[in-house]
């Protein structure tokens, strides 16, 4: 147990390097990182003025109403800027590695290089939209007319836990399989693209959709589950559904990474 103990303490003080690594880089070109943070803001706009544009013809969507789908929608940015932020900007580096031989270098190194090639950095970049995104969750929160309780909070943060581990191992897999395909950014880019269906209601979907991106390609899990939870539109089965999920995923990604690196051909070989 000390021993576990440690090893936590030690990859702790390893990520707070890196954390104050990425705020050096960022500060040596702050004017680049604002119009980058700005982006995104934009683009949540634009979002939003197109589900206003929706709702100006029906009353609802998929039974779910404006303030509800715009809730969702602050719920899947958050997902997004976490995951952006801390995740896939380091993935789409290890990819890229891979296919110029620079991965040999993270082999090298003294750190279990699943955990260097997935945090190595953090996309400050993101802080721009922070406050927007917070905004949108809180003033559609104020606006949803549902009796909220103290288990439906607690089930709502475990479940918005288990969409970033969720979305983690999603991703990681995908991008393990640089190891096999040298080009496989596609692929990372692929599914991240596909993950905007998770900023609308699962019920506007058919049924083999709903089926799909919940147990083959989860995505549902990634902002829907939790929200929909909250909102009292699916019970707690689901609480231990993504528990489920995310141990199966955990299960893949370990046999992926580890069958990915006895087949990896440094660039030295």
């Amino acid at each position: 147990m000390k021993q576990l103990a440690n090893k936590f303490k030690r990859y702790l003080n390893i990520y707070y390097f890196l954390v104050r690594r990425s705020v050096i880089d960022i500060l040596m070109f702050r004017i680049n990182a604002l119009v980058m943070g700005l982006a995104p803001i934009v683009w949540l706009s634009s979002m939003l003025i197109f589900l206003w544009t929706i709702f100006s013809k029906v009353n609802s969507l998929g039974g779910w109403n404006i303030w509800e789908v715009v809730f969702l929608t602050g719920v899947h940015e958050i997902i997004f800027l976490l995951t952006w932020a801390t995740i896939m900007s380091n993935l789409r580096v290890f990819v890229n590695d891979v296919r110029v031989g620079k991965f040999d270098q993270v082999l090298l190194k003294p750190v279990n290089p699943r955990f260097l090639c997935s945090f190595a950095a953090i996309d400050f970049t993101v802080i721009g939209s922070v406050f927007n995104v917070i905004f949108v969750f809180f003033f559609s929160f104020s606006k949803l007319s549902i009796h909220f309780n103290f288990f439906r909070v607690a089930g709502f943060l475990v479940l918005l836990c288990f969409s970033y581990i969720i979305a983690y191992l999603v991703y990681f897999i995908f991008a393990s399989l640089a190891l096999f395909f040298i080009n496989s950014r596609t692929l990372l880019d692929i599914v991240y693209e596909l993950c905007d269906i998770d900023r609308y209601p699962a019920e506007i979907y058919p049924f083999s959709l709903r089926v799909f991106f919940t147990f083959f390609l989860p995505l549902f899990f990634f902002a829907y589950f939790p929200t929909a939870f909250l909102l009292g539109k699916v019970n707690a089965f689901y609480i231990f559904l993504a528990f489920l999920v995310a141990s199966a995923l955990f299960g893949i990604s370990h046999l992926v990474w580890h069958w990915g690196l006895k087949n990896y051909q440094s660039a030295s070989s």
